[in-house]
Order: C-alpha cells, then sequence, then structure tokens
C-alpha cells in the first residue's frame, strides 16, 4: 500500500511530514530520488536557504545532495520516529520507519543520521530554538 504522505505546518517548526495512514516500524516510508550536487557549487548553495535542505551525499568529497519527494522537509528530533539512508549507487535517500507511528503523527529524522545525536549545532548556528 502506497503511503500517503502530506505536509503540515507546525507551530514554531515550519512545515513537517505527516501520513494519512500508520506506518509499521521498519517500514520503508519513501525513496527519493537526489540531485547531487558537485563540490565547486558547495560554496555557491551554502549560501542560499537551499543548504538548510540539503544532506551530504559525499562529506570528504564535499558533494551535497538534494532529495526529491518529501525527503528534505522531515524535521529533526534527537530521538526520531523514522531513520534514513543514503544509497549513493542507486542515488536515492531511503526512509524508514524506525518505531510504529501513527496516522496523523509528524515523522522526524535526526539530521545528524545518528539515532539519539545531539545536532544542537545545526540549529545554534541558524539561530533556531529546537522544540
Amino acid at each position: 500500500m502506497k503511503k500517503q504522505l502530506y505536509l503540515k505546518t507546525i507551530k514554531g517548526k515550519g512545515r513537517g511530514v505527516f501520513c494519512h495512514t500508520a506506518i509499521s516500524e521498519g517500514d520503508i516510508i519513501e525513496v527519493c530520488p537526489v540531485i547531487i550536487i558537485a563540490a565547486e557549487e558547495f560554496t555557491a548553495l551554502s549560501t542560499t536557504p537551499l543548504m538548510d535542505y540539503s544532506f551530504y551525499f559525499n562529506k570528504e568529497e564535499n558533494t551535497l545532495s538534494l532529495t526529491m519527494g518529501f525527503g528534505s522537509m522531515y524535521n529533526h528530533r534527537q530521538y526520531p520516529n523514522a531513520v534514513y539512508l543514503l544509497n549513493r549507487e542507486e542515488r536515492q535517500m531511503v526512509f524508514t520507519a524506525h518505531e510504529q507511528i501513527k496516522a496523523h503523527t509528524e515523522i522526524c529524522i535526526n539530521y545528524g543520521g545518528e539515532y539519539g545525536k545531539d545536532y544542537s549545532k545545526w540549529f545554534v548556528d541558524r539561530e533556531i530554538i529546537p522544540l
């Protein structure tokens, strides 16, 4: 069954991703194609709002990726209900439920990519107070 994802505005956070139906732990939420941003474009992109919606494709090479679908819209949570994995070969980002997610519950990831990792520097750098 295809997930029916949707965006909803959340006070103090902006837009977040939700699903009309419950999602079981381990279920794939979404498989998103990614657009690769070359290292020579890194500096130019980092001065735009798009930087806040990108993921490192290869940190050592300073390449970024913009994730299509809802991929760049998931909000951060230190202990998220979803995780993501970048498949560099297929140029896809796969989002999976880390736990049971009830219908109409915000789906969140950890921006550091590591469950429980404190990623407050990302917010401090942007003068955002995380909820």
